[in-house]
């Protein structure tokens, strides 16, 4: 016998749009076994056609910080002795990959054909932007095998600070779901949307600490200062710390930093998860 789909609740609307949001989530939790169906089979389709199929998503980041390692080594003329140095950058660069990636998962699912499934079968559309960041999570897990061998070549050691590693990637997590969730709302009235956020976020990634230090570039004046106010400059230089080091040559305190980020991510997530859920009913009108 096939498996039968959880009985659908009726979602009622409260004088605020948003339906009575204990039956809603309740809903969406019983749909958690799709969501990781779902999430299985994006990652099986992920680069199929290729020789190196899925490992394509751990190798290029690293291609892309083995690039920029020899290009500053060459132009600062400091060399490439420093192992450390592009450990790091390849450890951001993968958690770079981890939000963007749920961000622009999160938007193509709502308007793609995984938007029509949930659609015409009753489930919750947030459903399907959650199962895209399961992938994404998956893939980042993943990743993080191939960073901690980096790791031990570069001999950074283990520190304290790595315990907290998993508070940054989850806060990581929850800042791109609701980035996420708040532009595949406002794409839904504003197509343009979609084709702005990859320059977006690749301007977002040039102006976080990401592969350069703020410090050496920015100086320690009233342009680091602003610069700073970058909403993924904490959660990185959080990441980076956690993970043995920073680009950075003050050493912020990693506290500090998850706790900046923490407000970021939690403030962003609660809008995000509350403007989808009080417009979704509009997507399929609109879509």
């Amino acid at each position: 016998m096939t498996s039968q789909p959880p009985p659908l609740v009726t979602r009622k609307a409260t004088r605020s749009g948003l339906p009575v949001l204990s039956t809603y989530f309740s809903e969406v939790w019983r749909f958690r076994v799709f969501a990781w169906r779902w999430s299985l089979s994006e990652i099986k389709s992920l680069n199929f056609e290729t020789l190196l199929g899925r490992v394509w998503h751990i190798i290029n980041p690293l291609l892309f910080g083995l690039i920029y390692f020899v290009f500053v080594g060459i132009v600062s003329g400091r060399g490439l002795d420093s192992v450390s140095m592009l450990a790091a950058i390849v450890g951001n660069l993968y958690a770079w990959v981890y939000f963007s990636s749920i961000v622009t998962s999160g938007i193509a699912a709502v308007h793609s054909g995984a938007g029509g499934v949930s659609s015409q079968s009753g489930i919750p559309k947030i459903v399907v932007p959650l199962a895209s960041a399961m992938t994404a999570s998956n893939l980042f897990l993943r990743s993080l095998i191939a960073y901690i061998l980096i790791h031990l070549v570069a001999q950074r050691g283990l520190h304290l600070e790595m315990l907290l590693s998993p508070v940054v990637a989850l806060l990581i997590a929850m800042f791109g779901i609701g980035c996420g969730l708040i532009l595949a709302t406002l794409n839904v009235y504003i197509r343009d949307i979609s084709r702005l956020v990859p320059h977006v976020l690749r301007l977002l990634m040039y102006l976080s600490p990401v592969i350069w230090p703020y410090t050496k570039v920015l100086g320690d004046g009233a342009l680091n200062f602003f610069a700073r106010l970058n909403p993924f400059y904490s959660g990185i230089t959080a990441w980076m710390i956690s993970l043995g080091g920073t680009l950075d040559a003050d050493g912020p305190r990693i506290l500090e930093q998850i706790g900046i980020f923490a407000i970021w991510s939690i403030s962003t997530f609660v809008v995000g998860m509350f403007l989808f859920i009080s417009k979704e009913d509009e997507f399929a009108i609109r879509n």
